[in-house]
Order: structure tokens, then C-alpha cells, then sequence
């Protein structure tokens, strides 16, 4: 083989992960958006200032979740020298990075390395994925977790009986409980009960159950214990039955993000865009038949694992009142190394057949990833109504990158086209990526309005503001270090009254005109449900 073969082959080589390597970096140069981002950078910037057991908001327990992702982000905070946006989303970025490694892994080990990388590419350039793993969020660090716990119980399964790999299982699924409470757990118990009921697998006892329930067990009644110590009975009550009983049945207010039963159904398949033909193939009922021969143990599918897996684990969502896209998250490893190996296995397939077509399937497919990278900079251009260059650079390389797919697929060149299938799905996400800060920056980033405030108010006061909500009790303290004092509406036409005053108005009717108490000093709207107003006191009328 010639210098320059051995050349090609190595570069080649590096194309994957540099593939993920480029997805997982994009996009990190972004401010905090609302409304989830703020409230957890502030939440670990309080944890890095005074750890503890329950986490804090505005000085105020927040205690809806565990505090091991808070002590994380605290963590790097600590470790950068002070509280950044870079470095809350670092987390969510490393663990989603994390994850992505462990299904190149693990697809290789399961089934060829070709498996590996293409579940992981998949998985990278599908929408859900690509938003959720570059927000600041609890569910990547979550997903992790529970990735390595699906994937240790494979091995346990299939591969060979060591007590390293239960330690992983039990391990996970512990930092699980203590990032986001019983939900890990359950997921993977509920996963794996449905695969060892419907599979069978002959080495089910290599899990040790009962140890592992024991050790969880354990784990939640420590967890218990810390909160209980730190905030008493009323801390207890509120993390155990509020947030784990009640949003399961019935969600207290607006914040419980109450969804119908099969919300799902349409949002998994927008979770996975652009891969729904494989969805479709990977559901053919020929690819559910088990092979068996008689007399050996029945080889373990790392596919259908995935599938019944993720299958369960679906399910237990949709029972929960509770329901967001974010919550698909620990689903999604599982359910794209099923569908990337029954990916390659159709596209194998298709390499030996003789006939000249390459089927609606495939074409169906083409057009979903013409239109998932064009759809971005087309969108973008009419949005901004003005040339851009950002944007018109994304949209000559969506184009060519369309053209190359239409090319080599109307042209019947199958190989080729299913590396154009990647390179424009890696493309595509990539400028998603880049052109999310340039047209959302202006309405979902409220830090530089919010450090403009604080330098207009006096020096070492607090924020006085009205419309407060956890968005707005979490930017003051994160970008300026004030803490938020909610006022009550009334006592603004008293003599106790604020000087300056930071109104919060959400669009429905509840703000109010504060002249000629007030004049209003400048306003700033970030979408259509939320402004900003800096109000100060008239001097005739200061108190």
C-alpha cells in the first residue's frame, strides 16, 4: 500500500472524532439563556460560596434537586478562579462528550467499531442531543451516569462476571440518585426489568439484585439524613414527597411541566430529527426475530437491548404527570445504539443487493438532512431580514453539502452517500450551532442588560425589584453578586418606597405604571413574554 493510502486512511481515522470533538465545542461561547440556565449557574455559584447539602436560590432553599451536580459546577468554579458561563457549561458539555466516547465504546465492543461511531455521530447531530448537551442542565451529568450503568449491565449480561463492573452499575446509579434523585435508578431498574423478563438472559443473577437494591437503599437514606440535618423535616418533606410524589402524580403549579400521557409520541420523534428513516427500518418486524441455536445460550443482541431498554424506559416517563424534551435525555444513548446498529446493518444490506434503486427509505431520509441543513440559514436569513455573513458562509456549506447527497445518491454511489448522509447531518448541526447565538443571543441572554443595571444602582445594594421569578432572582446575584429583594406591588406609593426599582413584566396584565411615583430611567424586551424596566424614584417625591 502506498505512503499516501496509509495517509488517507489515518485522516480518515480522525474525521469521527474530530466530528464530536467539533459538536461538542460549538456553541459554548453563548450566555446563560432563559429560563433554566441562569437558575442553575446561580444555584452552583451560591453552592461554591457556602457548600452544603440542599442547594440555595437567591439565598432561599432550593431544594427540587440532589446537590452532587451543583457540587460539580461549584467545583470547576472553584477550580477557574470564580463563577463563569463557561464554566457552568462545561459540565454538561464534558459529560455529554463522556457519553458520546462510552457508545463509541461500547457499539465497537457490541457489535464493529463502524457501530460504534456511527450510533455516537447520530447520536451528536440529533436535535434534542445537540440543544440539551450544550445547555447548563442537570440531565447531560444525569444521562451519563445512566449510560454507564445500561452499559456495565451489558457486559454483566453478555460479556463476563466481575466485581469491577457491578462496582460501575451501583456506582452510577448512586451519583444518579444524588444528581437528580430516584428518577436514575428507577429508569435503569425499569429498563433492565423488561429486558430480563421479555430476553431471558441466562446470566441475570451476575447483577446480584439484591446487593445492588441494598446499596441504593443505603444511598437514599444517607441522602435523607444530610437533608433532614441541614433543614429539618421541612426540607425532608419538600425533596421527598414534593419532588418526587406529587410531580409524579400531580404537579404543583405551573412549574410542573404537567403533560398529557403520550406527549412523548410526538416528541421523541422530533428529539431524534433528522433519523427517522432508521427508526423506521430498525422497527421492521424481521429485525425483533431472535437467533438461537439449539443447544447454545442465546446470543445477546446489544441492538434489541438497546431498543427494550429505552423501550421501558420511555414508558416509565410517559406515566409520570410530569414530562420535558430535557427529560429524554437518559433515553437517547440507548435508543441510538439500537438504531445505529440496525443502521448499518440496512446499509450493509443494501451494498449486496443488485437492484439499481436505492429505495423511497433512503430518499426519504436524503431529503430530511437536505432540509435539516438548509432549514437553519434559509430561517436565519429571512429572520434577520439583512445580509449576514455568518449566516450566508452556513448556507453556501449547507448547500454543498445538500448537493453532494443529491449527487451521489441519484447517482447510485451507496458508500459515498452514506458518508455525505454524515457529513451533512455533522454539518447541519454544526450550524445550528453557530447561528443560535447570533439569532437568539438577543432575546434569551439578559446578562448584559443585567450588569448594565447594576452599575447604575448605588454601590453594595440590593435589587429591588417586582415580577420576581426564578429566572430574575437568579442573573442579579449571578452577574452582579446583588441579591434580589422582591417588593411588594402596594408599597411602592409609600414613603419606605425603593429609589431604584427592577420591574420584571411577563406580558399578562399584572405590571404596573409606577408615574409619577416613578420615571422610567430605560426598558429592554427578550421575547414576547418578558422586558426589563429600570424605574427610579422622582426626586420631588423621594422619601
Amino acid at each position: 500500500m502506498s505512503s499516501g493510502s496509509l495517509l488517507a486512511q489515518r485522516c480518515g481515522a480522525l474525521l469521527p472524532p474530530l466530528a464530536l470533538m467539533l459538536l461538542a465545542l460549538l456553541g459554548c461561547n453563548r450566555g446563560l439563556w432563559t429560563p433554566d440556565e441562569p437558575r442553575e449557574a446561580e444555584i452552583s455559584r451560591e453552592m461554591a460560596l457556602s457548600p452544603g447539602v440542599i442547594p440555595t436560590l437567591n439565598g432561599a432553599r432550593f431544594i427540587e434537586k440532589p446537590p452532587l451536580y451543583y457540587w460539580t459546577v461549584a467545583a470547576v468554579f472553584r477550580l477557574t478562579g470564580g463563577a463563569s458561563v463557561f464554566g457552568a457549561r462545561a459540565v454538561s458539555v464534558a459529560a455529554s462528550l463522556a457519553t458520546l466516547a462510552l457508545l463509541v465504546a461500547w457499539g465497537s465492543v457490541a457489535h464493529s467499531r463502524a457501530a460504534g461511531w456511527l450510533s455516537a455521530l447520530m447520536l451528536a447531530s440529533s436535535v434534542q442531543f445537540l440543544v440539551s448537551g450544550h445547555w447548563v442542565l442537570i440531565d447531560p451529568l444525569l444521562m451519563l451516569c445512566t449510560t454507564l450503568a445500561a452499559y456495565a449491565v451489558w457486559e454483566l449480561l453478555a460479556r463476563r462476571d466481575r466485581s469491577a463492573l457491578r462496582i460501575v452499575l451501583y456506582g452510577s446509579l448512586v451519583l444518579a440518585l444524588w444528581i437528580k434523585g430516584l428518577i436514575g435508578p428507577v429508569l435503569i431498574g425499569a429498563g433492565v426489568l423488561a429486558y430480563v423478563l421479555i430476553d431471558r438472559p441466562a446470566h441475570w443473577r451476575r447483577l446480584r439484585p439484591v446487593a445492588g437494591l441494598s446499596v441504593l437503599a443505603l444511598a437514599v437514606l444517607l441522602l435523607g439524613v444530610a437533608i433532614w440535618r441541614q433543614g429539618g423535616n421541612a426540607a425532608l418533606w419538600e425533596w421527598a414527597w414534593v419532588n418526587h410524589v406529587q410531580r409524579l402524580l400531580n404537579p404543583p403549579g405551573a412549574v410542573g411541566h404537567r403533560q398529557p400521557w403520550l406527549y412523548y409520541g410526538w416528541t421523541l420523534p422530533f428529539a431524534i430529527l433528522p433519523w427517522l428513516p432508521p427508526l423506521l427500518e430498525a422497527l421492521r418486524p424481521a429485525h425483533w426475530q431472535r437467533l438461537s441455536l439449539e443447544g447454545l445460550p442465546r446470543l445477546s443482541d446489544p441492538a434489541r437491548y438497546g431498543a427494550l431498554m429505552s423501550a421501558a424506559m420511555l414508558l416509565l416517563l410517559s406515566v409520570s404527570a410530569t414530562k420535558r424534551e430535557t427529560y429524554l435525555l437518559p433515553v437517547l444513548p440507548l435508543l441510538f445504539l439500537w438504531l445505529g446498529i440496525r443502521s448499518l446493518e440496512w446499509w450493509q444490506d443494501w451494498q449486496l443487493r443488485t437492484l439499481r434503486g436505492i429505495g423511497v427509505l433512503w430518499w426519504l431520509q436524503v431529503m430530511l438532512l437536505c432540509v435539516y441543513a438548509l432549514g437553519v440559514p434559509v430561517g436565519a436569513w429571512i429572520w434577520l431580514r439583512a445580509f449576514n455573513l455568518w449566516v450566508f458562509a452556513a448556507l453556501l456549506v449547507a448547500a454543498a453539502c445538500a448537493v453532494a447527497l443529491l449527487y451521489l445518491t441519484a447517482a447510485g454511489k451507496r458508500v459515498r452517500a452514506g458518508v455525505a448522509a454524515l457529513v451533512c447531518a455533522v454539518a447541519a448541526a454544526a450550524i445550528v450551532l453557530i447561528l443560535a447565538p447570533v439569532l437568539l443571543d438577543g432575546t434569551k441572554d439578559m446578562g448584559p442588560y443585567v450588569r448594565w443595571i447594576g452599575r447604575q444602582l448605588p454601590a453594595a445594594a440590593p435589587v429591588y425589584a417586582t415580577g420576581v421569578d426564578e429566572t430574575l432572582a437568579a442573573e442579579f446575584p449571578f452577574y452582579t453578586g446583588r441579591a434580589v429583594v422582591a417588593v411588594p406591588p402596594e408599597s411602592l406609593h409609600s414613603p419606605s418606597r425603593p429609589e431604584w426599582l427592577v420591574m420584571q413584566d411577563n406580558h399578562d396584565g399584572q405590571a404596573i405604571d409606577l408615574r409619577p411615583d416613578y420615571a422610567l430611567i430605560d426598558s429592554r424586551s427578550f421575547g414576547a413574554r418578558r422586558s426589563l424596566l429600570l424605574w427610579r424614584a422622582q426626586p420631588h417625591a423621594a422619601p
